[in-house]
């Protein structure tokens, strides 16, 4: 019968691992004086009373309001978040979409455009009006500023054809040529940056998942 006390008290051990060691302690220690104080027949009465020792771990943990601790298991590594999709590479594209062009004329606002397409923190809506709102407000200028040069070259022109000397042009006062410049130099100065910096507004508290 000490073979079944030892069997008794083996599970007893296992069952009592994730309780506390000090409480396992003394419960290990109680039911193994009081079984080794028996003889065999009485010490497997008594083993048919205490019953499953899980039962006797349970109770323990619940005498003592212990959480037993959860199966251990291998960490989760959260997958990398695609360059495109961090808030870095969006940030990156709206400044070089914004200034790209000043640092190198083209190429550089191209480069941003293409960056901006790419980046998954904007919708797409989103997108296409900061890259056309900037070329349709300068094919407005553009359309805009033709009839007048075509115009004012073809009343040099007559002036010109008539012998008769064309009249004399204000420097203080400025021209057709002039308004078109200006609305040109403010498309590309303040248009195009905006479209960049509206985008930066845009991506306000979003996560690299859109």
């Amino acid at each position: 019968m000490m073979t079944t006390t030892s069997d008794y008290l083996a599970r007893l051990d296992v069952a009592l691992r994730d309780v506390p060691h000090g409480v396992a302690a003394e419960i290990r220690a109680g039911i193994a004086e009081e079984l080794s104080s028996l003889g065999p027949d009485a010490a497997e009465q008594r083993i048919a009373q205490l019953g499953d020792p899980a039962v006797i771990a349970r109770e323990a943990m619940d005498a003592g309001g212990y959480v037993p601790p959860a199966a251990f298991a291998p960490a989760v590594v959260p997958a990398p978040v695609p360059l495109t999709r961090s808030r870095g590479f969006a940030i990156a594209a709206a400044i070089a979409l914004s200034f790209g062009g000043f640092l190198v004329p083209f190429v550089g606002g191209l480069v941003g455009a293409v960056m901006v397409v790419m980046s998954g923190m904007w919708r797409t809506w989103e997108k296409v009006v900061a890259i056309c709102a900037p070329l349709v407000l300068f094919g407005v200028v553009l359309l805009f500023s033709l009839p007048a040069y075509t115009t004012t070259a073809v009343e040099v022109h007559e002036a010109s054809g008539t012998g008769t000397a064309p009249e004399a042009v204000n420097p203080l006062l400025p021209t057709v040529y002039d308004f078109g410049h200006v609305s040109i130099l403010v498309l590309v100065v303040v248009a195009i940056p905006a479209s960049g910096l509206w985008l930066l507004w845009r991506m306000r508290g979003r996560t690299a998942a859109l």
